[in-house]
């Protein structure tokens, strides 16, 4: 079938990447499988409904008669044949969006090093050996500093392109250590006063940040200069919109799948920058060295379907061009888009509704993920849940990074399976500038400072952790650590304050603890009890005063603090009792109670997202009851499920049907069923 010339053109707007709904496809193909049949190649676009499309233009290998030196054109590029030039025209005469992607951080010409030995990166012998067949260039070289300018100078005349994105975010692959080039030598010397180191450190790896900070920044400005409107440029600080990945259970590396990556990833980022979309591709290969054997369909729709639950849209990133090995990577990408579409007033500037806040940990940066591969792992690396461990036969760089955040991940567990929104950030300007912005703070590791302020003004913290809180708090008697509290638990004395623990007079823990004086405590420790033989199992076993929880009035606002690592056991071991007693506590801070209420499966996510232009707030419901371990299986269908939401709305409208739904309203909030709910679907609420 081929494409219809007919259609209209695309016309472009100024900010199109977040005041459109755009539905983005990678297609990312090597250079021997050029795609010569680009009608069928558009098509392809077409036919799962893509808006925007990431195309390889140039760099490792130039998709057009690229006339600039050392610029390799790609083998498969036939002679007097322009495929970026006929892609481009193409999908624009059907309103895609193209976004030209780029690779600096090698190059194939095997003359180069030669020509140019001040370009590449050098070993600490001084060596330039090559890295699968190509040179590795250095960021701080002539190459990337200068000759890729000329590159995109080329490429941003010939092409009427609406983006551009480039791999590494302007840093560099590292294979053998930090580059010991003359350039890098001079810089980190002027910087720090200081021979380059031969092994990365943190003052490197700040150091190498910086470069390809001040790198994507200088080619931002080189690009807004040739595109001053409607450019979409997705690298760096800068960006207007930025880049990531959400990959499978690894096969060949060893790390745990994440059931919610794709909704933390978007989270934080559209919490972080509300005026800068984020696209989170679903990486559609099962790990890095398996490119064209796909994850099972049901995952890539989870993948989409939680993007678009945050305030995203759905992206698709397959290897290869249209003809694909493995349909599961375009298969499973459909649906979304395929309701995206259908629906696509609902995904025009969404932000995140929650009155509650995580607060987020730090994550490594580009040059810290990029320069850990290469090294030794041992066995206590492995982070559980999930399933995925792997083989640990691979450190190159392909599936994404573990997931050390596991306190954080396993409050954003709980917080999703309780159906209690919430906001992913370390911002807290909020503070000052927006003081009534939060009812609540979570913190799954101690809690700052800055929080004091927010306590004493009335609102509410809990936080956990055997680290201290910089708050005001009782004095500590003793720190105790993990292999210490082996076999310990906490007597229950509180059932009014915590009913989800009506069942239970002993709740297991096993963390770093932090004693406080703290008395009068809903929990207290029983030590260390025998655990053998089975005829003398809890010999011993003795009530302390020893608090596991501390809450108190604090100024005009009330602080929950638990003083274990109640999340990060929650990630490994997911006990009831745990996310009950979080939930009660919760319950307890919130001063007008959860902004949903609901008799929804505890795999059913749901996300509260906010429209200020058109006074709506969406109810995104995501069924992950398919989900099992690192396998992905068509959702159960489920309801009806009733929901509350606090509020004053008018209306309630079901995305997947159009239908609108009985409102009924009580003591502020509104509520309203959604009859049945396969793998997702949303109501719109209108503002009264």
């Amino acid at each position: 079938m081929g494409v219809d010339m007919t259609a209209n053109v695309v016309q472009k707007n100024k900010n199109w990447w977040i005041d459109e709904p755009i539905r983005m496809a990678l297609l990312l193909f090597n250079q021997y499988q050029a795609p010569l049949d680009t009608d069928a190649f558009v098509q392809k676009l077409i036919d799962l409904d893509v808006n925007a499309l990431v195309l390889p233009v140039g760099g490792i290998a130039a998709w057009y008669p690229s006339k600039v030196p050392f610029h390799v054109r790609a083998p498969s590029l036939p002679e007097g044949r322009d495929l970026v030039g006929e892609i481009v025209e193409k999908a624009h005469k059907h309103g895609i969006y193209v976004v030209a992607r780029f690779e600096w951080t090698v190059n194939q010409d095997k003359s180069i090093a030669d020509a140019h030995p001040e370009w590449v990166q050098r070993d600490p012998q001084g060596n330039s050996p090559l890295w699968n067949d190509t040179h590795l260039m250095c960021v701080n070289g002539g190459y990337m500093q200068e000759h890729i300018f000329k590159i995109m100078d080329e490429a941003l005349t010939r092409f009427p392109l609406d983006g551009m994105f480039f791999n590494y975010g302007g840093g560099q692959r590292n294979a053998f250590g930090p580059c010991q080039c003359d350039n890098c030598k001079q810089l980190y010397h002027e910087a720090y006063g200081e021979e380059l180191p031969k092994a990365p450190n943190e003052q490197y790896i700040e150091f190498m940040n910086a470069c390809a900070g001040r790198l994507a920044s200088k080619i931002r400005s080189f690009a807004k200069a040739k595109r001053p409107d409607g450019f979409n440029f997705m690298v760096g600080k800068e960006a207007d919109s930025t880049n990531s990945e959400t990959h499978s259970a690894p096969i060949a590396e060893a790390h745990a799948y994440w059931l919610y990556d794709a909704s933390e990833t978007v989270n934080r980022a559209r919490a972080a920058h509300p005026n800068r979309m984020q696209f989170n591709n679903d990486a559609a290969f099962l790990d890095g060295r398996w490119r064209y054997a796909h994850r099972s369909a049901p995952d890539g729709e989870i993948r989409a379907f939680q993007n678009m639950a945050n305030g995203a849209g759905p992206y698709l990133f397959l290897n290869g061009n249209h003809e694909q090995f493995d349909r599961n990577g375009e298969n499973g990408a459909r649906p979304a888009f395929k309701f995206h579409r259908s629906n696509a007033d609902i995904y025009v500037r969404q932000e995140n509704a929650a009155r509650v806040l995580l607060l987020d940990e730090p994550g490594p940066s580009l040059a810290q993920m990029l320069f850990r591969f290469g090294q030794t792992k041992t066995v206590d690396a492995n982070t559980p849940g999930n399933g995925g461990f792997g083989y640990r036969d691979s450190t190159e760089l392909g599936s994404g990074p573990e997931n050390h955040n596991t306190a954080m991940a396993g409050f954003f567990r709980i917080l999703t399976e309780k159906h209690i929104p919430f906001v992913l950030s370390r911002d807290l300007s909020w503070i000052d500038s927006d003081p009534g912005r939060y009812d609540l703070v979570v913190s799954s590791k101690a809690a700052p400072a800055q929080l004091d302020k927010f306590l004493r003004s009335g609102g509410s913290v809990l936080a956990a952790g055997a680290i201290k809180p910089d708050l005001d708090l009782p004095r500590v008697i003793k720190q105790w650590s993990r292999k210490d509290t082996l076999a310990s638990y906490w007597r229950v004395r509180d059932r009014d304050l915590l009913p989800s623990l009506k069942d239970a007079d002993l709740m297991f823990f096993y963390s770093d603890y932090l004693e406080l004086e703290s008395p009068n405590s809903a929990l207290t420790m029983v030590p260390r009890t025998k655990v053998n033989p089975m005829e003398m199992v809890g010999e011993g076993l003795t009530d302390t005063t020893s608090p596991g929880l501390h809450l108190a009035d604090y100024g005009k606002g009330r602080l929950a603090y638990i003083p274990w690592d109640i999340g990060d056991l929650y990630f490994r071991a997911s006990n009831a009792f745990h996310a009950g007693m979080v939930a009660d506590l919760i319950d307890h801070l919130l001063p007008d109670g959860r902004q949903i209420v609901t008799n929804a499966h505890p795999m059913v996510q749901m996300t509260l997202q906010h429209q200020k232009h058109n006074g709506r707030t969406q109810v995104h419901f995501v069924n992950l009851s398919g989900a099992s371990q690192v396998a992905y299986h068509p959702a159960i269908p489920m309801g009806p499920i009733h929901v509350e939401v606090l509020g004053d709305f008018s209306s309630a409208r079901m995305a997947s049907t159009g239908r609108e739904l009985t409102l009924r309203h009580h003591a502020g909030r509104a509520s309203f069923t959604l009859p049945q709910l396969d793998t997702y679907d949303v109501v719109s609420l209108q503002r009264a």
